[in-house]
């Protein structure tokens, strides 16, 4: 009798289900937050002298400046932190790198306040200069009206007047806020772009004991700058600096 239990009790406990082994949950891949910047995706970054313009704009930073072309150039790196973008791109003239920091800036030229710090580096040299977004804060007390970099420099009649401008009344040299002439400076108050390479201007002039306001029209081809007042246009070539 004490053996057929014993027997039965072995079949019972061989007949008992398993004890479940708890399944693993599942863990989600943990994603990052992106990273996010005080410094915006679209902005222009101008530099002190030579005087060059970055604008970032979508997959392209478009570089323009007193000595060169406009450039188109496609946007292959960028590199983002609280604080910091840079954007680095790249055509078949060489590798632009522009970068902005979300620091208070003074232009060097009209000491208008800016909120951005810009640097560009171009063909192995970097310039540094300030950068905003949209349409620039005006300099203390002077009104928004800022000649774009592609009218700026100095221009004369020839080679030979740009090699001895001391020897020649006919140069003009264009800043982003004056035209200046051999006896008379006017001073920007608007400009209106008009197409590639062209714009009007309103200036207040002042020269020979006497004061004016002039509006007229530059236009930029190649080298050379034509510059029309009241249907009176004359032209100048553009001086190495």
């Amino acid at each position: 009798m004490l053996i057929a239990l014993a027997l039965a009790g072995c079949n019972d406990r061989r007949d008992s289900a398993p004890a479940a082994t708890p399944t693993p949950r599942p863990t989600g891949t943990i994603v990052p937050p992106p990273v996010t910047s005080t410094v915006p995706d679209r902005i222009t970054v101008a530099t002190n002298e030579p005087f060059y313009s970055a604008r970032v704009a979508g997959d392209t930073i478009i570089l323009s400046g007193v000595d060169m072309a406009e450039r188109r150039l496609p946007i292959t790196d960028r590199d983002i932190t609280a604080d910091r973008r840079s954007w680095t791109a790249r055509d078949e003239g060489g590798t632009v790198v522009v970068t902005a920091t979300r620091a208070a800036c003074e232009d060097d030229m009209s000491g208008a306040p800016r909120d951005y710090r810009g640097t560009l580096t171009l063909a192995g040299r970097t310039v540094r200069g300030c950068a905003f977004t949209g349409t620039p804060a005006p300099p203390p007390g002077e009104p928004a009206a800022t000649i774009p970099a592609t009218f700026t420099g100095n221009w004369n009649t020839d080679a030979a007047a740009c090699a001895n401008p001391a020897a020649s009344i006919e140069g003009v040299r264009v800043t982003p806020h004056e035209i200046l002439f051999h006896e008379s400076a006017g001073r920007v108050t608007r400009v209106e772009p008009l197409g590639t390479g062209r714009i009007r201007i309103r200036a207040e002039y002042d020269g020979e004991g006497e004061r004016w306001t002039a509006t007229q029209t530059l236009t930029v081809a190649g080298n050379r700058l034509t510059i029309d007042t009241g249907g009176q246009p004359f032209s100048r070539v553009r001086c190495p600096r």
